[in-house]
């Protein structure tokens, strides 16, 4: 499992996402509430690579200071993995969202073993709705989710999860601790 830096919601729009999650667990289909962890929240995965520990987090409170980026949903995107699929919100990575992310490396220059879908250039910013869904699933979810519109959102604060540890760690930017912050 890899450590993380994600950018959380604002609470109003947090409960935007958890109203996705809500109606695939309403039909009966994977989603994200059904993930146990006292972090799990709606979020942005910002970079992510086998090790980002402590040392970076001084870098990583510096980039994620300023104005938190305004998001705006566009659709869904579909990620294949071995046998399923994934179901995510797309985030439009506009000029604020984009340069959030390439703070975020900045600070994690020279970090081993990056993640490489995370890495500028390859990053699609999205927020998942659900892992684990066969091909008949993701046609019931997307015919579930199609007619709620992409939405504006507010961003939050950005954390680290720290997975060796399975710790938080609230490093700042947005608008304080989203739900699922949890203990740091």
């Amino acid at each position: 499992m890899a450590d993380s830096v994600e950018l959380l919601l604002a609470p109003a729009s947090e409960g935007f996402l958890l109203e996705d999650w809500a109606a695939l667990e309403a039909a009966g289909l994977p989603n994200q509430s059904q993930h146990q962890s006292f972090s799990n929240a709606p979020h942005i995965t910002l970079a992510a690579a086998a090790r980002i520990d402590d040392r970076y987090d001084a870098d990583l409170a510096s980039a994620a200071e300023g104005d938190a980026p305004a998001l705006v949903t566009a659709g869904f995107l579909v990620f294949p993995t071995r046998r399923k699929f994934v179901l995510a919100r797309q985030v439009v990575a506009d000029a604020a969202l984009t340069e959030l992310h390439r703070r975020i490396w900045a600070a994690l220059d020279g970090v081993p073993d990056a993640v490489p879908t995370t890495v500028p250039g390859a990053w699609t910013p999205h927020i998942t709705l659900g892992h684990g869904l066969s091909a008949d699933q993701l046609a019931v979810a997307l015919g579930i989710l199609r007619d709620r519109p992409p939405e504006r959102l507010d961003a939050g604060i950005v954390r680290r999860w720290d997975a060796k540890e399975k710790r938080l760690v609230l490093l700042g930017g947005g608008d304080g601790p989203s739900a699922g912050s949890g203990p740091q």
